[in-house]
């Protein structure tokens, strides 16, 4: 399917040849060319199928006595199809894509082992104060524990989940993370859903990926597209979360639907949860599988997860991100960073606003050390930062 952006299945697609009408062939003496069958019968040398992807290569050959009438007659028709443009005519995306188990839709460029991990997807549907919502959800535990989309969720406490044998299921939210978009949710009676296989890293930036999703309310069928992984370190800074950095950003569209779906990799493995839609631009982000994971353990012993602060409040300002109040004793504090020091950078990456250096921040780890850079007055300051912890 293409790149544009959909909530369902897309429909399928062909091209216009596909389903004219074909009439009967013009008499062969009105033509400049005959077909083999046509020739006298011990003229016929080279019979072929319909010519599939790609230029020759997939035609059959049936040989028979080398007759130069027909040996002829096959070059003509070669010649003519080539001219007609139809040995370099590629399949079309319904001649690709197919209904495979589960309802899963996919085209010919899908890794094939991707079918594996469209089993572990699941539909999921929520309400709470602010109205229904729905997305997906992936099982990255056997016994129904499953990632998902934290504004899907919102402040639900149970949510309705469909699994891909068409069985309507309850689950439980054991806990919620807006910082990175996720909720661990633990499915009732969901035990026959298969884990996910995951990545053991993230892909490399320029290599296919694949989101897959739940296409419907009611449906098992699954929503996919695909496209190129633009950046591993991508930032999202959204009031109310996510607000984080070290993201996947990919050109593979999602619709609402597939929040809390599957980033799928090359391999077929997944590679990250997709985290609900940042405006209206048509870029997907994932939280790599790995920190997911890290996460959904954090949630599942304690119901909260841990991230990155050093404890400063910044404004917006002309001159950029401004620190404005400070915990007398947090890390900024203790480091050496004062009120007015405006952030240029942390770690050397330049940041814009406010949100940019939360999201950074929040993605550091407790413990760990952060640089600021900050201008301070004319002059520019290094702080090194030993990063405190808060929850999500």
């Amino acid at each position: 399917m293409g790149h544009g952006e959909h909530d369902d299945e897309p429909p399928d697609e062909g091209s216009a040849e596909e389903h004219a009408p074909r009439g009967a062939l013009p008499d062969p003496l009105d033509r400049l060319w005959r077909h083999p069958t046509e020739l006298p019968p011990l003229a016929s040398g080279f019979v072929g199928a319909p010519p599939g992807r790609g230029a020759a290569g997939r035609r059959s050959r049936a040989w028979t006595l080398p007759i130069v009438g027909g040996a002829t007659g096959a070059l003509v028709t070669v010649a003519a199809l080539a001219v007609a443009g139809v040995l370099d005519r590629g399949a079309s995306t319904a001649d690709q894509a197919g209904m495979v188990p589960n309802g899963v839709r996919v085209t010919s460029t899908a890794p094939q082992n991707a079918l594996t991990a469209g089993r572990s997807i699941v539909a999921i549907s929520a309400r709470d104060a602010r109205g229904a919502r729905r997305g997906s959800g992936v099982c990255v535990r056997h016994a129904g524990r499953v990632l998902t989309s934290a504004r899907v969720v919102g402040d639900a406490t149970t949510v309705d989940v469909l699994t891909g044998d068409g069985r309507q299921h309850r689950a439980r939210v054991v806990g919620r993370d807006r910082t990175t978009d996720l909720v661990l949710l633990n499915v009732d009676g969901a035990a026959s859903v298969p884990a996910a296989r995951l990545a053991e890293g993230a892909p490399a930036p320029g290599s296919s990926v694949w989101v897959l999703g739940a296409a419907r309310p009611g449906s098992t069928d699954l929503w996919q597209s695909s496209g190129l992984l633009a950046s591993k370190d991508a930032i999202v800074a959204v009031e109310g979360g996510p607000m984080t950095s070290g993201l996947l950003e990919t050109d593979a569209s999602s619709g609402n639907a597939a929040a809390g779906g599957a980033l799928i990799d090359g391999d077929g493995a997944v590679a990250g949860i997709v985290v609900s839609r940042v405006g209206q631009s048509g870029t997907t982000y994932a939280v790599p599988i790995l920190r997911a994971v890290a996460i959904g353990e954090e949630l599942d012993e304690r119901g909260v997860a841990p991230h990155g602060s050093v404890g400063v409040s910044l404004v917006d300002s002309a001159g950029g991100p401004t620190i404005v109040r400070m915990s007398p004793d947090g890390p900024a504090a203790r480091a050496g960073a004062r009120v007015g020091d405006v952030v240029m950078s942390i770690d050397g990456r330049v940041v814009e606003s406010p949100y940019d250096v939360i999201a950074i921040v929040r993605a550091g780890l407790p413990a760990g050390t952060l640089t600021l850079e900050v201008r301070r007055g004319k002059d520019k300051v290094w702080v090194p930062v030993h990063v405190g912890a808060t929850t999500g």
